[in-house]
């Protein structure tokens, strides 16, 4: 997703202390008794009989009482993990830092939160970190890239993860931006240039499915003028294969990379965008400013209007963004987590989502928060599902997706 102010970095405050960590209790029901009434019989004859004393009410059993789960004591001083599949200085590992400062303040106890980046295999190493080595204690969770629950939806198993029992906290990166693909001047000032050269433009990507380079990927699957080239560890590795022209084009020239990592890029005017998708420009004013005032190009053309498509390549990209738009930098837990356990992270990270101090942080390191819950999530996976009934989709969807 898009920076809109990056200048600043709080990476120093986002990172916290270490603590230990407990089981979870689990309440017992209790159960309620109904006292007896003992009914006298009355004497059907005069004299008026004596009456007899009242019978007492049996009291009623008293119920041992069952105390609640209690939250403040399980996350009072634990450590809680998130777990991020690519190196620091990206998207995911921004945004894990940012819920790892502001989370705490809206979990009971005040738990301390620490950040473990383990890149490789495409951020597919945190599944069994979080949902198989880790305990179903809620002191465990990871960020997760989209393209592993686009190969589940296809029926390609990804290991430890099972999109219908694992436990979704949401997104605070449901955002639709536009996105484009850049070049550096001296390599190419617009895609005409790029198809003139008549050799593939190399473009970096850590494994196929990538979010961030999905037109690239597109146009590749397509038969366009594109080489993906994968293995990279996240977007700061992309972003310094960019800068030393080790790839041609890279979507990783948007203005939040580019001005927290590579500033030079923008204040020299460097780089140009040679196509685009995603929302509409005239609906994202930070991309037309960044386009026109900052880099002083033009609005490139959208990769529909650059390479020649059938209605079903278009209706592969439509439904390949919305999942992309909808599920990046998802946030998820353990399958087994205890269902009151887990409606309190979700409470948790629904009010962190929302808090002006999140907010103001989010948009000091530059990045757009939009938040999208466990139950949206679960719509857009079973919409996909239906869409992808149709043979001519699926096919596409499981090459766009890096399904193997």
């Amino acid at each position: 997703m898009r920076l809109i102010t990056p200048f600043l970095v709080l990476a120093a405050a986002m990172l916290v202390l270490v603590g230990c960590s407990s089981d979870d209790p689990t309440p017992l029901p209790a159960s309620d008794t109904a006292a007896a009434v003992a009914t006298p019989t009355a004497t059907p004859v005069p004299p008026t009989p004596t009456p007899k004393p009242a019978e007492k009410e049996a009291p009623a059993p008293t119920a041992t009482p069952v105390p609640a789960f209690d939250a403040e004591s399980h996350f009072k001083d634990k450590r809680v993990v998130i777990n991020v599949g690519f190196s620091p200085g990206g998207g995911y590992d921004t945004f894990a830092r940012l819920m790892g400062r502001y989370l705490p303040n809206h979990l009971p106890g005040n738990p301390t939160f620490v950040v473990r980046n383990i890149p490789g295999a495409g951020g597919e190493r945190i599944f069994r970190e979080t949902l198989a080595d880790a305990p179903p204690d809620g002191l465990a969770v990871a960020v997760a890239h989209p393209r592993f629950f686009k190969r589940e939806l296809v029926g390609t198993d990804v290991k430890h993860l099972d999109i219908n029992t694992v436990k979704v906290l949401g997104t605070a990166s449901a955002v639709a931006v536009t996105n484009a693909m850049y070049a550096f001047k001296d390599y190419a000032s617009s895609w005409e240039d790029v198809v003139a050269k008549g050799t593939p433009a190399k473009v970096g990507a850590t494994a196929p499915g990538d979010t961030g380079g999905v037109g690239a990927s597109f146009v590749e699957l397509v038969g366009g003028p594109i080489k993906n080239v994968y293995g990279y560890g996240g977007t700061s590795e992309i972003a310094a294969a960019f800068d030393r022209r080790e790839i041609d084009l890279s979507s990783r020239g948007d203005p939040d990379t580019a001005k927290s990592l590579f500033p030079g890029w923008v204040e020299e005017k460097k780089i140009v965008p040679v196509f685009r998708w995603g929302t509409d420009p005239k609906n994202d004013a930070e991309f037309t400013n960044y386009v026109e005032n900052e880099l002083g190009a033009a609005i490139p053309p959208h990769l529909f209007d650059v390479i020649q498509l059938s209605d079903a390549q278009k209706a592969l990209f439509s439904v390949t963004e919305t999942i992309n738009d909808k599920m990046t930098r998802l946030f998820i837990m353990h399958p087994d987590t205890p269902d009151d356990l887990y409606k309190i992270w979700v409470d948790a990270f629904k009010a962190t989502a929302a808090d002006p101090e999140f907010l103001a942080a989010a948009k000091l390191l530059g990045r757009e928060v939009g938040y999208a819950g466990p139950e949206e999530i679960v719509k857009i996976l079973a919409e996909g599902s239906e869409a992808l009934k149709d043979p001519v989709l699926r096919e596409g969807f499981i090459n766009l997706a890096g399904v193997k």
